[in-house]
């Protein structure tokens, strides 16, 4: 898979990630449970495709960025 087409990909998954992010979020709040919200998306995107492992990298750095984002601009409060 060339850069484009991960970045694409990747791009088009952010309303699903995003989606993700806040329902686990929700589900299992608190922080220090970072590592195992991480995981869990993993997981779920691994089972609904094989091929997620392939960008998994990209994924992963983009959930990082937007969990980021998210603490920056209070969408989720440190509690």
């Amino acid at each position: 898979m060339n850069w484009l087409t991960s970045v694409t990909t990747v791009l088009q998954l952010l309303p699903s990630i995003i989606t993700a992010i806040r329902a686990i979020e929700e589900a299992i709040p608190g922080k220090g449970l970072g590592e195992m919200k991480l995981a869990a998306i993993r997981e779920i995107l691994e089972s609904a495709s094989g091929q997620v492992s392939m960008i998994w990298p990209l994924i992963e750095k983009a959930i990082g960025v937007l969990i980021g984002l998210f603490n920056k601009t209070g969408v989720f409060t440190k509690s």
